[in-house]
């Protein structure tokens, strides 16, 4: 169950906002090249590199975790069968 290769998108940290249980969240645009950004991220600030801060562009790599994916999968069939047997 092949997913395709990472992608990688360009965000722009746009700002980081406190919240009121004491954490924080960034908030990322994310930048195709074009003069606009195309959508917006609210991300846990935790997850940010050291050091980031507003107006710095980043990077973010996303790809399918297929061994997770396929775990989860089993775990669910396995959850139905189970089920199914209950009610037999």
């Amino acid at each position: 169950m092949d997913k395709g290769k990472a992608k990688e998108i360009s965000v722009y940290l746009d700002r980081i906002e406190e919240l009121e249980d004491g954490g924080a969240e960034a908030v990322l645009l994310i930048d195709e090249g074009g003069e606009e950004y195309s959508g917006e991220i609210i991300f846990p600030a935790e997850f940010l590199p050291e050091g980031s801060s507003d107006g710095d562009y980043l990077t973010i790599k996303i790809s399918a975790d297929e061994e997770k994916t396929q775990a989860a999968f089993e775990e669910a069939k396995n959850l139905l069968k189970a089920r199914s047997d209950d009610i037999d």
